[in-house]
């Protein structure tokens, strides 16, 4: 195991635990909390130092971290603090909510910069050969005299490079003039002249020449990582039926979401059959559209670029996406756990996934950092005792009751935060232990040649 395979997950958790706690201990420090120790990390101290009256360290276990604050816990004799508003358990409802809100807001910023910093730098967009895909003969294109695999050349007195500069092209015509196409095959170079009204249907129908079923990424945890797909893999059917681009494996699992398909593939030349499970891109209320967790290798890219108001639009809305998903993820695990059981993961789970998109380049892992912010925020909010939001209902109870609840009652409270946490923690740990293990296993089994032969793609 190298250095690459490591940091970017180290680095990761690192940057998103401490902005969460660096949340709440300005927080603290705004409402006059006492702060005695800002950690990064649990457990032992390792390292750290004493500045204005708060002790600064990193800790032997690297998961997590906290800020604590003077009187938030009750003391020994089990009576709430006695102190004022320095103390957190004895502080004002509302500068608490404010504290415990901090640290998943903080996470929210961090998020929202992020997203916000690679529009300006500029998004990475995926692109294509200026190569014309399959053309039904009833397109308009193909009744002009357009083929598959002819290499477009020229559009609209534009020279073309890529599919993306074709659409550049389609958008910046004169849709009241006819449209001037040069194209190349074997043949030589065409040209044709599209009139006005066929080129908006002309040009609807166009799409790039699709790419072979050859796996670039299987993603931790999804069917074709527990089943043994391998990057490399070219896919050859789906159940007995042939696939011919990578586009048809979709196509051919439709339908097919909890039920075992037969893959066959080709790896390092030689023919081999796998079964995949399939799983619900919809999270099951979509029983057609099914999904096992590979992608197209890396191919041609783009740089698409944003004005800086453009960037701080499309960071917000971008945020928004993010949050929407995760929440949307969380519900699903929640109304389903026993189908999602397999795609939740701890620091280890995220240190795999960090280290994956940290290999597809740096938009894939700033994005993939930004969903993680979004994760923890939405994780930490949950109204569970121990967590920022067990903290939030609280302080809120208190406001309802206009009284202090009991440092018994307080107690009973974290217990059930302690026993409901802790073993979340056991299980998501334990999950992410045995799954590379899991992987392996499943490597192991792949065989070393099928047993049927896939029928040749037509």
């Amino acid at each position: 195991m190298d250095l690459s395979t490591v940091l970017p997950g180290v680095l990761l958790l690192g940057i998103v635990i401490f902005v969460h706690e660096l949340g709440h201990f300005l927080a603290a420090k705004w409402r006059g909390v006492t702060v005695i120790k800002f950690s990064l990390g649990m457990g032992p101290e390792m390292i750290g130092f004493s500045a204005g009256g708060t002790r600064y360290c990193f800790s032997w276990i690297p998961l997590g971290g906290f800020v604590q604050m003077a009187g938030d816990h009750p003391n020994e004799d089990g009576t709430l603090p006695s102190g004022g508003q320095e103390q957190f358990l004895t502080h004002h409802w509302f500068g608490r909510v404010i504290i415990a809100v901090a640290g998943p807001f903080a996470n929210l910023v961090l998020a929202y910069v992020v997203m916000t910093g690679m529009c300006l730098n500029g998004l990475t967009q995926p692109d294509f050969p200026n190569v014309l895909g399959p053309l039904p003969d009833t397109s308009v294109a193909f009744a002009a005299g357009l083929r598959e695999g002819d290499r477009v050349v020229r559009m609209a007195g534009k020279d073309i490079t890529s599919w993306h500069v074709i659409e550049e092209a389609a958008d910046e015509r004169d849709a009241a003039a006819p449209l001037a196409l040069e194209v190349e095959r074997d043949t030589g170079r065409v040209a044709f002249s599209i009139p006005a009204d066929d080129t908006r249907r002309l040009l609807g129908g166009l799409q790039p020449q699709p790419s072979r079923p050859l796996v670039g990424a299987v993603l931790t945890g999804m069917p074709a990582y527990r089943a043994g797909v391998r990057e490399g893999d070219l896919i050859t059917a789906v159940d007995g039926k042939p696939v011919r681009y990578f586009m048809d494996i979709s196509q051919a699992l439709r339908g097919k979401v909890d039920k075992p398909v037969r893959i066959s593939l080709e790896r390092e030349g030689r023919p081999m059959d796998l079964t995949v499970t399939p799983l619900s891109q919809q999270g099951g209320r979509d029983q057609q559209s099914a999904i096992i967790g590979i992608e197209l290798p890396r191919g041609m890219t783009w740089k698409q670029t944003f004005t800086p108001v453009q960037a701080l639009q499309a960071g917000f809305f971008g945020t928004g996406s993010l949050v929407t998903s995760v929440y949307s993820g969380m519900w699903m695990t929640v109304s389903r756990p026993l189908y999602y059981r397999e795609y939740v993961g701890g620091p280890i789970f995220i240190a795999q996934m960090a280290r994956d998109s940290a290999r597809k380049g740096i938009d894939n892992y700033l994005y993939f950092l930004a969903m993680i912010n979004i994760a923890i925020m939405a994780f930490n909010l949950m109204p569970i005792p121990l967590l920022d939001g067990g903290h939030i209902i609280l302080a809120l109870l208190e406001a309802v009751r206009r009284r202090a609840i009991s440092a018994t009652a307080y107690l009973n409270f974290q217990k059930v935060g302690l026993v409901f946490v802790g073993t979340l923690f056991v299980l998501i740990l334990s999950k992410d232990l045995l799954r590379p293990f899991q992987r392996m296993q499943a490597l192991g089994k792949a065989p070393a040649e099928t047993t049927t032969v896939a029928p040749t793609p037509r």
